[in-house]
């Protein structure tokens, strides 16, 4: 029988309401009280409650504790219980399938071979790539910007890259799928994600104002998608 964290993990987010809850708060970023998530899922207090304490447990949520913005002092009643995702990443198979080990095997002998050749092919590769995905969920006629960036927006979310796109249009990709090879080989991993979202835009044949980017950030993905 399969055991550890993921698979209880698993079965946990495998409940709808419970799944809903931890999708509420990773999306928003910050803390979220019962009443806001319970709000966020159209479910009661009460019920959020058990959902979300049953999520702490198991590490996936933190738990803190502060008084609403602007009431303090004296009257100012208990500080409200507050939830915020935590960064992992969760899934299982069975058996235990180590994807991420060879990834950074190869990450890292990309990064310190002497000739440059593997690295263009690498990229090469992550271009195809993008392109065939993007041809895939091509639509029909002329895109415009926004249209494209819709398009994006769903193809990455499906990919697991958490896009969040403001009302300028641009999109920051809060969670890199490559993120456990990162640390091997930065320029490389970049590189390759850069080309790859860059393909995915070539493949929809969009708007040709929209256009992927390396901006490096400490807390999302370095590649930034923005609209002239």
């Amino acid at each position: 029988m399969s055991s550890g964290p993921a698979w209880e993990s698993m079965q946990l987010l495998a409940e709808p309401t419970r799944r809903a809850l931890y999708i509420a708060c990773r999306s928003a970023r910050m803390p979220l009280t019962r009443e806001e998530l319970a709000a966020t899922v159209g479910i009661s207090r009460r019920l959020a409650a058990f959902h979300l304490d049953a999520l702490a447990e198991a590490g996936l949520l933190t738990v803190d504790y502060a008084r609403p913005e602007g009431r303090g002092g004296p009257g100012a009643g208990r500080p409200a219980k507050r939830y915020t995702a935590m960064p992992v990443d969760v899934g299982i198979s069975v058996p235990a399938r180590r994807y991420d080990l060879a990834a950074r095997v190869m990450a890292r002998g990309l990064a310190t071979a002497d000739e440059s050749a593997a690295t263009a092919a690498t990229f090469a590769a992550a271009t195809d790539e993008g392109e065939r995905i993007g041809r895939e969920n091509r639509s029909k006629g002329r895109m415009s910007a926004a249209r494209t960036t819709n398009t994006l927006v769903g193809v990455l979310e499906e990919l697991g890259y958490e896009p969040k796109c403001d009302a300028r249009g641009c999109v920051e990709l809060r969670n890199c799928p490559f993120d456990a090879v990162v640390a091997e080989a930065t320029d490389v991993v970049c590189g390759l994600n850069l080309r790859f979202i860059s393909g995915v835009l070539d493949g929809l044949d969009g708007h040709p104002s929209v256009r992927a980017s390396l901006e490096p950030s400490d807390h999302r993905c370095c590649v930034t998608v923005r609209h002239d």
